[in-house]
């Protein structure tokens, strides 16, 4: 089995029963548990071993989430699968406003913004169904462990325990976790289809209590199969009804709202003229409807149903089927007629925004990503953010502390996403007001303002985190932010054109700093073509290549001098008066290797990227600019402060036991034109035999 270390097998009464080892398990394969599955491959060379466990018997083909936000897209980016993604979803553009006329009360349409604020991100929020957004995480998993890293389904946790007396040993196997190894009829609940063999997505929604749901994956008394898996790490990716964060007493803090809606996906008949836009639907009595256009001609309703339900209660679900849902659309969308002949999937959920109270637990020896009251986008981007982390702690590269940032810069994410939800959802679900009751209904505008201002929240762009020995914001370690005025410290780094030095080529910054592992160390190494730039430039790339530099302590022998931190120097000098050969080696230009060096500058085919100014970076201070391994922006300093990033790495780095340095690198001399003898043109074409 991919990163087991098994230590034999009892079978007692019938019950066949296992141990194991392994660094880092995952509970739960839904969009934030492939997605730790994929981050942690980036660090299966260097000997992580990881097992990530579903309980369903197969990935999701259709339903659930569908909706992959900016952010999250620029992340599929940096994994390098975005042309797939792009390929297959549908790119949304623009949401249309359909609201009830004041004087008749008939559906009209009152507005349209753009789906995603242009020049907000290189990309548009896109539909693609859960189901194939885990079939590309688990794919570039695969790829990048060589095979190591599979889900193994049919696979539900019994029990989690801590040897509390190991954690403070970071190599030690303190969590133990029993697996359930479920039958095959068990891994298959007969609630995943309707009675008229429509898809449902009821038995995982807040429809449904966390007891039933793990009732139709438990339905033998007995176990035939039992494992005690003994982890390093364990990662709760195990959605809203979390059995790990209930295992560790961790509470949801929040409300329900009273409000249920439906969700369909279909292709539908209609005359509505919106139908393959975003559109935002307030009828005058009937409630609201959400459109989303899918890929495969299909559209995703969402529709709220006529039905309430006291926080704390549930439904009765056999109410909620595609033929009530359906007849509360056709309500909304009247006069519209809506029918189709082809409904793929529904489900329903109770409106509520509740939030962890924690993040993990056991001095971080398990930690949760978990998906309430955030959504697909939002737990991916939490497990890509704590799997670097954790890989380096467990790799032991970095102090057990910092783990601690995930957890507080999250929660205040999370916080702040919940708070807006709470807002919109009322004001999406609310009656909407009307001449007579303008205090007790919902201002359409301000529905309409709300959804807008609100766009970098749906978009992913609105995170800005704290200072922390992760983000150099004035605490400890303060940043020159004046020297890159328009890269906010604890703010995603985002992109800009550059030219490479060797081929000629316009790139995109972010595609030539792909997810490795590594923190980015970008050098703005401003006009190297002045001598006094390129001298400048030389007393730096000496400091990386000196035994105590940052890149020669923290990189482990026998590693790429790359794999920990990661030097990308920009210049903006003319191309042509600089050459490839006139950057030192090995620190700066690494040899043989092409992909390292840039000049912001006009490129034949794509015109100018102009970097520097879209970065607020002077051509003559220069800057650098360290990048974290998920992409956001920790550090910006001199070329000069050397002393600075020696103190911001060690606050959380730890020095390799053998060092890297830049003396076991071979370096590419230049041709000895000294030995080459004098040669005379030849007046004629042919060359002559040897």
């Amino acid at each position: 089995m991919p990163g087991l270390q098994a230590n034999g097998t009892t079978n007692t009464n019938g019950v066949e029963h296992t141990e194991s080892k392994v660094d880092v398990l995952v509970i739960g394969a839904g969009p934030a548990g492939v997605m730790a599955m994929d981050v942690l491959s980036r660090f299966a060379d260097r000997g992580l071993t990881v097992r990530v466990i579903d309980k369903r018997s197969a990935q999701l083909d259709n339903g659930q989430a569908d909706g992959l936000n900016c952010r999250s897209l620029e992340i599929f980016e940096a994994l390098g699968f975005i042309e797939s993604i792009e390929k297959e979803g549908s790119r949304m553009s623009e949401i249309n406003f359909w609201n009830p006329c004041p004087e008749t009360g008939n559906l009209t349409r009152t507005g349209k913004i753009p789906d995603t604020i242009p020049g907000l991100s290189r990309f548009q929020q896109t539909i693609l169904h859960q189901g194939r957004v885990e079939a590309h995480l688990i794919e570039d998993a695969f790829k990048h462990s060589k095979g190591t890293y599979v889900v193994e389904r049919g696979v539900v946790p019994e029990s989690l325990t801590v040897d509390e007396s190991l954690i403070s040993d970071p190599s030690a196997h303190a969590v133990k976790v029993v697996l359930r190894h479920l039958a095959e009829d068990e891994a298959n609940p007969e609630s995943l289809t309707s009675t008229k063999g429509v898809k449902s997505g009821l038995f995982r929604s807040s429809l449904v209590s966390a007891e039933e749901e793990e009732g139709l994956y438990k339905r033998k008394e007995k176990a035939e199969k039992l494992e005690t898996v003994s982890a390093r790490y364990v990662i709760g990716c195990d959605g809203a009804h979390s059995w790990t964060r209930r295992t560790l007493g961790i509470k949801m803090i929040g409300e329900q709202t009273d409000y249920i809606w439906g969700v369909l996906d279909l292709e539908p008949l209609t005359n509505f003229p919106d139908i393959r836009s975003r559109c935002a639907i307030h009828s005058a009595n009937s409630g609201s409807v959400m459109v989303i256009p899918q890929e495969r001609d299909l559209v995703r309703l969402y529709i709220q149903l006529p039905v309430k339900v006291k926080p704390g209660e549930y439904l009765d679900r056999t109410k909620v089927t595609p033929e009530s849902i359906m007849d509360s659309a056709r309500k909304i969308m009247y006069p519209y007629t809506l029918e189709s002949d082809r409904i793929e999937w529904f489900t329903g959920y109770h409106i509520g925004q509740r939030l962890t109270e924690s993040f993990g637990g056991f001095e971080n020896r398990v930690l949760l990503a978990p998906k309430a009251g955030q959504g697909m986008n939002t737990s991916m981007q939490d497990t890509f953010g704590a799997c670097w982390r954790l890989a380096y702690v467990a790799l032991g590269l970095a102090q057990p502390s910092l783990l601690d940032t995930y957890s507080a810069e999250r929660q205040v994410v999370a916080k702040t996403l919940i708070d807006f939800d709470t807002k919109f959802s009322k004001l999406f679900s609310g009656k909407p007001a009307s001449a007579d009751d303008l205090d007790e209904g919902v201002s359409l505008s301000e529905f309409k303002d709300v959804f807008a201002t609100g766009n970098r929240f749906a978009a992913g762009m609105s995170i800005d985190y704290a200072d922390n020995v992760v983000n150099a914001r004035g605490g400890t370690i303060s940043s020159k932010q004046e020297l890159a005025k328009n890269l906010p410290v604890g703010q995603r780094f985002y992109s800009a054109q550059v030219v490479n030095i060797a081929s000629v080529t316009a790139d995109q910054l972010t595609t030539r700093i792909p997810t490795s592992g590594a923190f980015h160390l970008l050098v703005f190494a401003g006009n190297v073509a002045d001598p006094e730039k390129m001298e400048r430039l030389r007393k730096f790339s000496a400091y990386l290549d000196g035994p105590e530099s940052v890149i020669s302590k923290y990189t482990p022998a026998g590693h790429n001098r790359s794999s920990i931190i990661d030097v990308v120097t920009i210049h903006s000098s003319p191309r042509d008066k600089v050459e490839l050969y006139d950057f030192p080696q090995p620190s700066i230009f690494r040899p043989h290797n092409y992909k390292r060096i840039y000049v912001d500058g006009p490129s034949y085919h794509r015109g100018d990227g102009k970097a520097y100014e879209a970065y607020g970076i002077s051509k003559e201070a220069g800057a650098i600019v360290v990048v974290r391994p998920d992409q956001y922006v920790s550090l910006v300093t001199g070329i000069e402060d050397t002393d600075v990033l020696d103190r911001y790495f060690a606050q959380f780095l730890l020095p390799a036991k053998i060092g890297s340095p830049a003396s076991m690198v071979g370096l590419v001399a230049p041709p000895d034109w000294s030995k080459v003898a004098k040669q005379t043109i030849s007046h004629t074409k042919a060359v002559e035999e040897a």
